[in-house]
C-alpha cells in the first residue's frame, strides 16, 4: 500500500492569528489592490487603491468573527475575496488547513458548498421572477442529485427552520416583508449544510423591531448546527451580541482585534474608542463623552506608507518616528487583545482629552462669532 507523501500545509502565524486548533478559515497577509491607472500611454507610475492591506485573522468552528469599521474600510471586500468574487492581489486563504488557491477542482467544489453567504439587502439578493421554492432549492439542484420531490421536501423543512411556513414556497419575494425575505436568504444559505456563512450586514436593511429576531435566529442556528460566521457590521451592538472575536479595520488595515468583550470593556485604540462613542448607548440614562477625530479619512489610493491612522489622530505625529514610515504591527497588550501601538494611536488620557468633543466650548465659540458679526454690521 502506497504511503501518502504529500507535505502538510504549514500555515504561518501572524499577530492576532496564532493558528488555534479549531480554526476553520485562516486568512494570512491578504491584500486586494485595485489598479486605478494614473499612467498616460503606459508612461508614469501606477496608482493603486488599497482596499485590503495585509489582513490576518482566524475564524474558529462554531464561533463568530466580526469585521467592524466605517464605510470604505475594506470589510465587504474581504468577504468578496474569501467568497471568490474577487481575486486577491496577495496573501493566502486556508480552508480547514488547505490553501484555497492550491485546491483541486473537487476541493474547490466542496469549499463552495461549505462556505455560503447572506447579503445585506434581502430584496436585491433574491430573484424577483423566481418563486421561493426555486430560490431556496437552486443550490440543491446544482450541487446535489436530489429528486424534485426531495428538493421540495427539503425546501419546506428549511422554511420551517427559519420561521416561515412550507406553503410560502409557492410565493414570490415581493409577497414578503423585509424580515421574511432575509429569512429566505438564510434558508438558501443553509440548503447545502455549510460550515461557514459570511454575513454581510444581515440586519442593517431591516426595521429595528425585526433586527433582534433575525439575530436571535442566527444565534439559534449556530448553536443547533455548529455553524461558524464571518460577520461584517457597522452596528456595534450587533457585533457585541453575536461575535466571539472581532477586528476593527481602518483604511484596509486592522487596528485592533481580539476577544469581543475585552475590546468593548477596554478599547485601546483611539479609533475604536471613537466608534464606540458614536454608537447609541444601550440605555437612555447612559452618558458618554463624544470623541471627534480631527481631519478626514485619507484616500485609499496610495495611502501613507506608515501608520494609516496618523492623519486622524489628535496627538502630534513625530514624522521621524519609525512608524511614520513603516507599517506598524499589531501588539498583544492583553491576552487575546491586539492593537496597533504607536505614540499617537493609543487611547491615553492625553489623547482622549484632546479628542473629546467640548459642546460648551463650541457654544461659546458660536456666541462669540455671532457677537463679532453683529458688531461688524
Amino acid at each position: 500500500m502506497a504511503r501518502n507523501t504529500m507535505t502538510p500545509t504549514v500555515i504561518p502565524e501572524a499577530p492576532g492569528a496564532s493558528n488555534p486548533s479549531d480554526a476553520i478559515l485562516q486568512v494570512r497577509g491578504l491584500r486586494k489592490w485595485f489598479d486605478v491607472g494614473g499612467r498616460f500611454l503606459g508612461i508614469g507610475q501606477r496608482s493603486w487603491l488599497k482596499a485590503i492591506d495585509d489582513v490576518n485573522f482566524d475564524v474558529r468552528e462554531s464561533q463568530t468573527f466580526g469585521l467592524v469599521g466605517e464605510s470604505g474600510c475594506g470589510k465587504t471586500t474581504t468577504l468578496k475575496v474569501i467568497l471568490g468574487l474577487e481575486e486577491p492581489t496577495e496573501g493566502n486563504i486556508y480552508w480547514q488547513g488547505e490553501d484555497v488557491a492550491d485546491m483541486t477542482r473537487a476541493g474547490r467544489r466542496e469549499f463552495r458548498r461549505s462556505v455560503q453567504a447572506v447579503f445585506q439587502d434581502p430584496w436585491s439578493s433574491l430573484n424577483p421572477r423566481m418563486r421561493v421554492q426555486a430560490i431556496v432549492g437552486e443550490p440543491l439542484e446544482i450541487a446535489t442529485t436530489m429528486s424534485r420531490q426531495e428538493i421540495r421536501d427539503r425546501v419546506g423543512d428549511l422554511l420551517v427552520e427559519v420561521g416561515l411556513n412550507p406553503y410560502q414556497m409557492n410565493l414570490y419575494p415581493h409577497e414578503f416583508s423585509g424580515g421574511q425575505r432575509q429569512r429566505i436568504g438564510i434558508a438558501r444559505a443553509l440548503a447545502l449544510n455549510p460550515k461557514l456563512i459570511c454575513l454581510d450586514e444581515p440586519v442593517s436593511a431591516l426595521d429595528v423591531s425585526i433586527r433582534a429576531q433575525i439575530m436571535n435566529l442566527l444565534v439559534d442556528l449556530q448553536n443547533e448546527h455548529g455553524l461558524a460566521y464571518l460577520l461584517v457590521a457597522h452596528n456595534l451592538a450587533t457585533v457585541r451580541y453575536m461575535c466571539h472575536e472581532m477586528a476593527v479595520m481602518y483604511l484596509g488595515v486592522v487596528q485592533e482585534m481580539g476577544d469581543t468583550e475585552a475590546i468593548f470593556n477596554n478599547p485601546l485604540h483611539l479609533y475604536t474608542n471613537a466608534l464606540i462613542s458614536a454608537a447609541l448607548p444601550s440605555h437612555p440614562d447612559i452618558t458618554r463623552d463624544e470623541i471627534i477625530l480631527p481631519g478626514e479619512v485619507v484616500s485609499p489610493i496610495d495611502p501613507p506608507p506608515g501608520d494609516v491612522f496618523m492623519t486622524r489622530t489628535p496627538i502630534e505625529v513625530d514624522h521621524s518616528n519609525e512608524w511614520a514610515q513603516v507599517r506598524p504591527p499589531l501588539v498583544e497588550k492583553e491576552p487575546n487583545h491586539w492593537v496597533v501601538d504607536t505614540p499617537w494611536s493609543l487611547a491615553t488620557d492625553e489623547a482622549l482629552r484632546a479628542s473629546i468633543y467640548d459642546e460648551e466650548a463650541e457654544i461659546r465659540k458660536s456666541e462669540e462669532e455671532r457677537r463679532r458679526l453683529a458688531a461688524e454690521n
